[in-house]
């Protein structure tokens, strides 16, 4: 069964008045997610993931790609630049559980390093935020490395209700009220 999300394609700005397409994440984009694992610094890397990496494994390809649209919702922000679109960064929410009852999905996102400070994690968050309303989703969580500033200020300045848990691993739960 094919969603609307699954076919999720939009036109928008950065700050800087550049313009970007937000898409849907679909299987055959596996190339270009891998090629944007080498646009990170180990930094971003370690913040988006929590551990070192430095390459995703087929079957986390698979995972961040094969998406049901339902549960697992991803899209990409692609710069249009001399004509192209180039790959800028990718956000998902997770649903906690694929239990119809379920109102919270983990937000997670990953934009390449000379693309970061323009915008794109608000805008993903913000179009993200409106797939979830749709779906009754009633809130998102994101765990977030306490010195992982800009993802902080992302959630900060997003315009939601947000609370915030922190434990002794320096690792923040960050919670953002949908409704």
């Amino acid at each position: 069964m094919t969603t609307a999300t699954e076919k999720y394609y939009v036109e928008d700005c950065l700050r800087d008045g550049r313009a970007v397409v937000i898409r849907a994440v679909h299987a055959e984009d596996k190339p270009l997610l891998q090629e944007a694992m080498h646009h990170l610094s180990p930094q971003s890397l370690y913040f988006r993931f929590l551990t070192p990496k430095k390459e995703l494994t087929n079957k986390e390809l698979i995972y961040f790609t094969e998406v049901d649209f339902l549960h697992h919702v991803a899209l990409m922000v692609s710069v249009k630049e001399n004509g192209q679109l180039i790959p800028a960064g990718v956000g998902r929410y997770v649903m906690a559980n694929s239990s119809p009852a379920a109102t919270r999905a983990e937000v997670a996102f990953a934009v390449g390093e000379e693309y970061q400070g323009l915008g794109i994690a608000t805008l993903l968050l913000q179009h993200l935020t409106k797939i979830a309303r749709a779906a009754k989703l009633e809130a998102f969580t994101a765990l977030v490395l306490s010195d992982n500033k800009k993802m902080l200020e992302v959630f900060q300045h997003c315009g939601l209700p947000m609370e915030t848990k922190s434990n002794s691993a320096g690792v923040l739960e960050i919670v953002l009220k949908l409704t």
